[in-house]
């Protein structure tokens, strides 16, 4: 008797598990996952880049790098159309930034203040997301538990 109430006791665990795990699944396909996931995978990039710039400051000749500059209207476009797909195409990468300007004496394209500032941004772009991310994991997890607010 206790063989066959441990097997239904794990059979019925093995079903909750299944549908909880096809839950967290359909709500991670969703379009504001993905974009907030396409964010922070940019604000990563992003901070990489300005950290690169910012060892590179006095390097002669060196180029300012950051995201891909269509980045942020690409995934605002495919945010818009509520297609998951089209949000899961849009990538950034690191690229050259064209528009900086050289220092007339280095060739150096970095500038200290605006590194700084595009550093300070980046982070509150970052932050913003992960707190959202939070929130929403939070919800999941009250649903999951039936426990409110811890």
């Amino acid at each position: 008797m206790a063989k066959r109430l441990a097997g239904r006791f794990y059979r019925g665990m093995a079903w909750r598990m299944l549908r909880l795990r096809r839950m967290l699944e359909a709500i991670y396909a969703r379009e504001s996952y993905t974009a907030l996931k396409k964010t922070l995978d940019a604000s990563v990039l992003r901070h990489q880049a300005i950290a690169s710039n910012l060892a590179n400051l006095e390097t002669p000749h060196y180029k300012r790098i950051d995201i891909n500059p269509d980045f942020e209207n690409r995934l605002q476009k495919a945010v818009a159309s509520g297609d998951v797909n089209q949000i899961a195409r849009v990538n950034s990468s690191i690229q050259v930034d064209h528009k900086a300007v050289p220092d007339a004496l280095n060739g150096n394209t970095v500038k200290l203040e605006d590194e700084l500032l595009s550093l300070q941004r980046n982070t509150m772009t970052h932050s913003f997301a992960l707190q959202v991310l939070g929130r929403s994991l939070n919800k999941i997890k009250s649903a999951i538990t039936g426990r409110v607010g811890h």
